[in-house]
Parts: structure tokens; C-alpha cells; sequence
């Protein structure tokens, strides 16, 4: 077996070693995907905001949620408490929304930043975004790569401010890598505070009265991302949070992009990059494998006879051997043995009496007349007093039991 697949091997052997040369000669890339839990130190992760939570909070106890709204407020009657959310995504289901509003009304407060609000929380606060870029804009010159390419960087860049003079600062919050650049189209103006415009005059971050509590929504979670938080705009995250009161809070680990709670048993592999490309290469590797192996010559099959069924020829055998002794009455006897053991089978009936309610019987499930099964069971009685029988009586003997079966509907 070795032998035969040894270059498979080989060449496995040496994809492998190659990858782990080039992974551990080979410069780590940034991982920009957007995770935002607290444990990611990535660009878009919020470890660094999570550990200056105390400081934030400052003598407060700050809790994880790892479960949606619904099952982390149920159980518990909190006041006086904050619930921070922080994804790109903020879509949260009836049951959740439900207990999300019923926290609030009792006098809490919930900070969600998200790009964008779906399900029954955008629909009960009227919630809607939109983005800043100008589409309009993009399809002018969706044919110049590189006019269009400075038209992205352009209207990529977001500039943001707050309302309230105490917390504004004199010139504007510039955030140019990564952001989404959205802001709220639409949101229930009665209930809301403006808290935050852009430079266009664009609303995105709002305070909305629920109850006795808030929920305040901002468009710009990547601010509060790691990337962002620890340059020079960390005073942002500051101003943004200082709207919550200084109490017990709740950070959300469940309503994440990056959220490693995955079901699948595979999930520390597809959690790590390097694990994920040597699973990548094993199972193009095994494919290569089966493909190739699958070519080699096969030896030949022998042709294995089947074995020759003699039954038929032993019966013909000993019937001719019965014959040619003149036994007819041994032969006839056998017949009729076999014939009633049919019966009986076939049947369900006893063959001890060849009465008439017998006969009847035997005519009736057969659908032969009465009076030819009335002959032929009588003829075998009259066989069977005889000591000796000729080869007549025996021939006419099969004869009807041979049209029997040919005409019996069983």
C-alpha cells in the first residue's frame, strides 16, 4: 500500500511542510473583519473599550450577556442599570425587543451603535438609515476607476459632531478608515433628542424617552471600535457614553458580527486562520488524492462460475429409476402424498376425510367443478386400497393432478 501511493504521500508531505514554512517565515495580516466583542484585538474588536469600562463607570459592576435580551432581562427585575450594544447589525427579535422596552421603561437605559436596525425594534421606534454616499454620484462615474476610486475615499470619510455646546468640540470628529457612513432617515421625532449630526447636517446619534428610561441609538459603531477608540478620537467614545449615568452595566456579547459562539464542532478551526488554510489543504489534498488513486490499473477479475443446480437432475434420476422398476404404486402413493401435503398448505384444510363438505371446500377455493374434484379424490382412494397399479392407472394419475393445478386460481 505504501508503495503504491508513496508520491501521493510525498507530495502531501511537502504542501504541508511548505505551508508551515511560509506561515512561520511570512508576516501575520491585519484582520479587518468586524467583530466588535470584547475579547477581539483586532482593528474592529472592542477589547480596549471593554477594559476602560471601569474607568467609565468608575466603582460600578460591569456584566457580560452572552444570551439574547430576552433570556439575560427575564429572569431578573433590574434598575437602575445600562445595557450597551455595539454591532454592525442591530436586529433583535419580538421577544427581545419586548424586554429591551420593558428595561427601559423602568428606568434604565440601552445604548445601541449599529449601522443599520431591523426587526421588531426598527419597526416599533421607526427606526431607518441611510448611507452617505451619493449613488447618484457613483453611477456618474462608474466607468472611471480612478475618479471613482477618490469619490469612495471622499465620501468614506465621516465627520460628526454633538449637538449639546458642552460636549461639542470646535472642529469636527474625522473617522476615514472603514466606516460604513450611515446616519438616521427616519425616526420617531416626538419621542427623540438629538444628540449628534454630521457635517451634512445628518442625524446619527439620538435619545429616545421610553418609559421612565432611554434607549439611545448611534449610527457609528465602528467609532467605538479598537481601531478608532485608541487614536485620537477616543474622546468621542468618552462624550457618547457620558449620557448613561453612572451605574451597574450590561455589555452585550450576543448581538455581535464576530460572535464565537457556534454551535458547530468545527468552529475552532474556522476560528483561526491557520487552521482554517491546512483544513482547506486537506481536503484538497485528500480530493487530488482520490481522483488520481482512482486512475491506477486494477488487476484482473477472475470469472467465478456460478455453482449448477443438480436438484432437478436427481429428481429426474430417481423418477426414471422408479420407472424402470415398475413400482408404480410406490410412485402414486408419493404423488398423492405430496399432492395432499400441497393441499394442506394451499389450503388450510385437513385431508383426513373426503366427505362432501370436504370436496365442496376444495371446489370452492379452487374454482374447479364439484364433480372433477369429486373424481380425483376418489380416484385416490381407490388407489390407494390397491396393492399394485399399472402404468395407465399411474399415467392417468398425474394427468389429473396436473389439471388441477393448471386450472386451480391459487
Amino acid at each position: 500500500m505504501f508503495k503504491e501511493n508513496k508520491k501521493y504521500i510525498i507530495v502531501l508531505a511537502v504542501c504541508f511542510t511548505a505551508l508551515i514554512l511560509l506561515q512561520l517565515y511570512s508576516p501575520k495580516p491585519i484582520n479587518w473583519s468586524l467583530s466588535y466583542i470584547k475579547s477581539a484585538k483586532i482593528p474592529y474588536g472592542t477589547s480596549a473599550l471593554y477594559k476602560m469600562l471601569t474607568e467609565i463607570f468608575p466603582g460600578q459592576n460591569i456584566t457580560e450577556a452572552g444570551l439574547p435580551a430576552y433570556n439575560t432581562l427575564k429572569a431578573t427585575n433590574y434598575n437602575n442599570y445600562n445595557y450597551i450594544i455595539i454591532n454592525t447589525v442591530c436586529e433583535p427579535d419580538t421577544l427581545d425587543t419586548r424586554e429591551l422596552l420593558r428595561f427601559a421603561a423602568r428606568g434604565n437605559n440601552v445604548f445601541i451603535a449599529a449601522n443599520y436596525f431591523g426587526g421588531k425594534l426598527a419597526d416599533t421606534l421607526k427606526l431607518k438609515t441611510d448611507n452617505y454616499i451619493d449613488l447618484s454620484t457613483i453611477s456618474k462615474y462608474k466607468n472611471d476607476s480612478t475618479t471613482l476610486s477618490d469619490v469612495y475615499k471622499t465620501q468614506d470619510t465621516v465627520k460628526t459632531n454633538f449637538t449639546n455646546p458642552q460636549l461639542r468640540q470646535s472642529g469636527y470628529y474625522i473617522y476615514n478608515k472603514g466606516f460604513d457612513g450611515t446616519y438616521l432617515s427616519s425616526f420617531d421625532t416626538i419621542k427623540s433628542d438629538v444628540l449628534g449630526k454630521n457635517l451634512n447636517d445628518k442625524i446619527n446619534f439620538i435619545k429616545i424617552n421610553v418609559g421612565k428610561g432611554h434607549i439611545f441609538i448611534n449610527t457609528l459603531p465602528e467609532a467605538f471600535s479598537n481601531y478608532h477608540f485608541v487614536g485620537t478620537n477616543y474622546t468621542y467614545v468618552y462624550k457618547a457614553l457620558s449620557y448613561l449615568p453612572n451605574q451597574s452595566t450590561i455589555w452585550d456579547e450576543y448581538y455581535k458580527a464576530g460572535n464565537d459562539k457556534s454551535g458547530s464542532p468545527l468552529r475552532v478551526i474556522f476560528n483561526n486562520p491557520l487552521l482554517l488554510k491546512a483544513y482547506y489543504l486537506l481536503i484538497i489534498s485528500l480530493i487530488l488524492f482520490m481522483i488520481f488513486g482512482a486512475k491506477r490499473k486494477q488487476r484482473i477479475i477472475p470469472v467465478v462460475e456460478p455453482y449448477k443446480n443438480t436438484t432437478l437432475q436427481f429428481i429426474d434420476i430417481v423418477g426414471t429409476l422408479y420407472y424402470q422398476t415398475g413400482n408404480h404404486k410406490n410412485i402414486a402413493d408419493k404423488k398423492i402424498s405430496y399432492f395432499l401435503e400441497y393441499i394442506r398448505t394451499s389450503f388450510q384444510v385437513k385431508t383426513i376425510i373426503y366427505d362432501e363438505a370436504f370436496i365442496t371446500k376444495i371446489a370452492n377455493l379452487s374454482g374447479i367443478e364439484y364433480q372433477q374434484i369429486h373424481n380425483l379424490f376418489y380416484y385416490f382412494t381407490d388407489l390407494s386400497i390397491k396393492q399394485t397399479i399399472t402404468e395407465e392407472e399411474l399415467l392417468k394419475l398425474n394427468a389429473m393432478i396436473e389439471n388441477f393445478h393448471k386450472q386451480s386460481k391459487r
